[in-house]
């Protein structure tokens, strides 16, 4: 007597439609958050978080978004008038209207050359412009290397005060450079007279104030003692090089 077979529903049992609603929910969930992962303006990102509450039903306990827009706007009418205000606003190489050299801005760097320092800083006393004596010995020493001394290359003297020494000033903004520039000054007195007698014309006067130090945490005056100087800095351009303006491409 033959078995009774047992009859096979036809087409893919009922659990296929619930796993394959799942695993497409979850694409779109992937979807979404590689989508807002992309989003880098702020005003982007309040639009679409809005919608997401307004969609998940939040109303209240979610946090406020502070928004000026219509909040029955979809999400896709805020983008498009996101980018509508951009469109309003145009980028300065899209300006029609020419400027004082025409409409197209460009950027020229002048002369450029490379720099490097020669031996130490000279290293001044607090409040002080006057050259020590070890700075003589140290500026005698440097005026010696060839490069400094047999060249046309241009020199630079770079003063630097610290701002600790410019407390006690009525107008600090009107000291701090006058002290930075008078400890260069007097550096290039020094390499243009007896016995030196270097040509001023291969010198230019940098004046730093306090804007660049090199010991930025520093409460007691030998930590401050690096900040309170002048540097040597030899370029490679030549000074015959500024005897005219700089010709254009």
């Amino acid at each position: 007597m033959a078995k009774k077979q047992k009859k096979v529903e036809e087409g893919a049992p009922l659990w296929v439609l619930t796993y394959g609603d799942m695993m497409s929910l979850l694409l779109v969930f992937f979807i979404m958050l590689v989508a807002l992962s992309e989003i880098k303006k702020e005003d982007e990102w309040k639009a679409i978080a809005a919608e997401v509450q307004k969609a998940f039903g939040i109303r209240g306990g979610g946090g406020k978004l502070p928004t000026k827009d219509d909040p029955e706007l979809t999400l896709q009418e805020r983008l498009e008038a996101i980018m509508i205000g951009r469109q309003r606003k145009p980028n300065q190489s899209n300006v029609e209207d020419p400027g004082l050299e025409g409409r197209e801005t460009q950027v020229t760097q002048i002369r450029p050359a490379m720099k490097w320092a020669l031996g130490g800083p000279i290293v001044f006393e607090p409040g002080s412009a006057d050259l020590t004596e070890r700075a003589r010995m140290q500026l005698q020493q440097q005026q010696q290397i060839s490069e400094f001394r047999d060249t046309n290359y241009l020199i630079e003297l770079r003063g630097h005060a610290a701002p600790i020494e410019l407390a006690e000033d009525s107008d600090p903004s009107q000291a701090e450079p006058a002290l930075s520039y008078k400890r260069a000054k007097v550096v290039l007195d020094y390499l243009t007279g007896d016995p030196i007698n270097m040509r001023p014309k291969r010198f230019r006067i940098v004046d730093c104030g306090a804007y660049e130090p090199v010991a930025h945490r520093a409460y007691t005056p030998s930590q401050r003692r690096p900040n309170r100087r002048v540097e040597v800095i030899l370029s490679e351009a030549l000074i015959q090089e500024f005897d005219h303006p700089q010709s254009k491409p």
